[in-house]
């Protein structure tokens, strides 16, 4: 999972998922991070823009609905098939795009 906004504070993802990941410096190319009109960050399709965040990795069935939960999946953010960045390598992941950009 790519994660961008307030899950990047350790302590909200533990929070939100009861859980600790370890986490990697990921880019995610072709889009913008913006604060949405909701009041949290949200990625926007952007060519030639790049966001920096994490990924997270083996995300387990209980944290990832927490995670949806937490990111009101469906209403306020979909996740979406992304690819990322981590140094040399492009990883297959998701992340929690907003719904008008998704």
């Amino acid at each position: 999972m790519f994660i961008y906004g307030t899950l990047t504070d350790p302590r909200q993802l533990s929070a939100v998922t009861g859980r600790e990941f370890t986490r990697e410096p990921a880019r995610l190319a072709g889009y913008c991070r913006l604060v949405a009109r909701h009041g949290y960050p949200d990625l926007v399709v952007s060519p030639g823009s790049v966001v920096d965040g994490f990924l997270i990795r083996d995300v387990d069935p209980d944290s990832l609905r927490a995670l949806d939960s937490y990111e009101d999946e469906g209403r306020l953010y979909r996740r979406r098939p992304v690819r990322v960045s981590v140094g040399d390598t492009v990883v297959d992941c998701e992340a929690y795009i907003g719904i008008d950009a998704a």
